[in-house]
């Protein structure tokens, strides 16, 4: 069975983009530990073009007439899309940094828009490119770090996050009857984004011996979300909370590292999509699983 059209025309495939962004900040010095600050940026992304051999024409190949017709590709009876629009975003954010003697403090509170947003969903043998109409994001990011005393540190990081897509017809998502197909996504939460993540830590630091020893953990906790739009949440949802450490070992520019990663084993998918040649099927990639080693360092 012939999965992919062996030969994809582009004839006359062309985009010209150009644009001008800005930055602006404001920032004030409350005193010699605490700054507050605020601005706004724009930024922008040229068109994408879809070039690989699962690349299809736009419903009646919408510009991209070819030799072989109206329909770039005759013998393939997908639709879907040559290329995305350009993007343009724009950044409102106020924030504070903060210094004391033993702790450190940053907050920023932002606010962004991207208009055009580029989606770009795997449907199993490629990928289809599109633009949503308006995609905003309010969000929250708290950093900071304790030192309890001069060996042992406490890091904490939380970024709480509201995003929607204020306006997304046209995308590629899942019909009622569970197949995938053409949906229209305006109002809903996107695929992949968590509303709250957090990242806490410790490091201490010691003497084992003649070596300087530095005992490192990390835990990460992402709420659940939708992995992809293209495959139903039931099916494909991640939710994070994975445990790391290291221990290490220096002297004479030697060191010696032991660590583990995903020390709790925890499994959660990364990406999903619908099964290539298998309707109603579907598959996914997991995360790597727990993992030790060793690592030999020599500095120079």
């Amino acid at each position: 069975m012939q999965l992919l059209y062996p030969v994809v025309p582009f004839a006359n495939g062309r985009s010209n983009d150009d644009e001008v962004t800005y930055t602006f900040r404001l920032a004030y010095n409350v005193n010699d530990a605490v700054k507050v600050y605020g601005g706004v940026s724009t930024g922008f992304k040229p068109t994408s073009w879809n070039l690989s051999r699962d690349s299809r024409p736009f419903p009646n190949a919408i510009g991209d007439r070819s030799p072989l017709g109206t329909r770039a590709n005759p013998y393939y009876g997908r639709y879907g899309s040559r290329y995305a629009g350009p993007e343009d975003s724009r950044v409102v954010e106020f924030g504070l940094k903060a210094k004391w003697d033993r702790t450190s403090l940053n907050v920023a509170l932002f606010d962004q828009e991207i208009t055009g947003f580029q989606s770009n969903i795997f449907v199993g043998t490629g990928f289809v490119l599109g633009n949503a109409g308006k995609e905003s994001t309010t969000g929250l990011e708290v950093e900071s770090l304790f030192a309890v005393s001069s060996a042992l540190t406490l890091e904490l990081g939380v970024t709480l996050l509201h995003p929607l897509y204020d306006s997304f017809p046209g995308a590629q998502g899942v019909l009622a009857n569970g197949q995938v197909g053409v949906v229209d996504l305006s109002g809903t939460k996107p695929s992949g984004v968590h509303e709250t993540s957090v990242v806490a830590g410790l490091s201490y630091r010691y003497m084992a011996g003649s070596f300087a020893s530095v005992f490192r953990a990390d835990y990460r906790y992402d709420s659940n979300v939708q992995v992809v739009e293209n495959v139903p949440s039931q099916y494909a949802s991640r939710k994070v909370g994975m445990l790391n450490a290291s221990v290490s070992f220096e002297r004479n520019a030697w060191e010696l590292q032991v660590w583990g990663r995903n020390l709790n084993d925890d499994r959660y998918l990364v990406s999903a999509f619908p099964s290539v040649a298998q309707t109603g099927s579907l598959s996914g990639y997991t995360n790597q699983p727990r993992q030790m080693g060793v690592t030999l360092r020599k500095s120079f």
